[in-house]
């Protein structure tokens, strides 16, 4: 089944089962989506399965070590979001455009970072562009230094908004050496530095 173009996942999510169930006929592919489950969740997840009702549909399971299957209808919504993101940047041919809105909703603040990890990989290694958003603080707080110059703030200024690329701010660099990045957007820095540099496109 290698190189077999794989079924898009919908916008909503809704043929997830069906979608792993065709990414996991390629080894390798399945083989890194189960380290990606392993790595976001505290089960010992050693194989997927796929069962077929009698109406044709899917239904994925999880399997552990030592044997016990759980359904992906049992998994937390934040599981299933990391699956549905991970399946969709694993699945894709290259050169495609994946837009993701507040991509942090129902992740759990210690596994953030397994995000922008699986982003930062897919995009490496598959020739994929992600852009996300977020207003979580905690998700800047492990954005690498790459990722970081790749970030940009979204200003609403009246009826108008404005992107400003986060390494044009002012002294940035030198506030970053003893700045969290996280606390300077909590704390409204990055938006003010932004609002007072005459400089900055508007």
């Amino acid at each position: 089944m290698t190189g077999e173009k794989i079924t898009p996942l919908n916008p909503r999510g809704e043929n997830l089962s069906s979608v792993v169930e065709m990414l996991c006929r390629e080894p390798t592919r399945k083989e890194s989506l189960l380290s990606w489950i392993r790595a976001l969740t505290p089960m010992d997840a050693s194989d997927l399965m796929f069962k077929h009702d009698h109406s044709g549909r899917v239904l994925m399971y999880l399997v552990e070590r030592s044997g016990t299957e759980i359904s992906a209808a049992s998994a937390s919504d934040g599981t299933l979001r990391f699956l549905a993101m991970a399946t969709a940047l694993l699945g894709k041919d290259n050169g495609q455009l994946f837009f993701l809105e507040e991509f942090d909703n129902g992740i759990h603040p210690t596994r953030l970072h397994l995000l922008l990890q699986l982003f930062e990989q897919a995009t490496r290694q598959s020739g994929i562009q992600v852009v996300a958003t977020t207003h979580n603080p905690a998700v800047l707080t492990f954005l690498s230094a790459d990722q970081r110059s790749h970030t940009a703030l979204v200003l609403r200024e009246g009826d108008e908004s404005r992107i400003v690329r986060l390494r044009d701010l002012p002294d940035i660099s030198r506030v970053l050496e003893s700045e969290d990045l996280g606390h300077l957007l909590a704390s409204g820095w990055l938006d003010d530095a932004a609002a007072l540099d005459p400089e900055l496109p508007r």
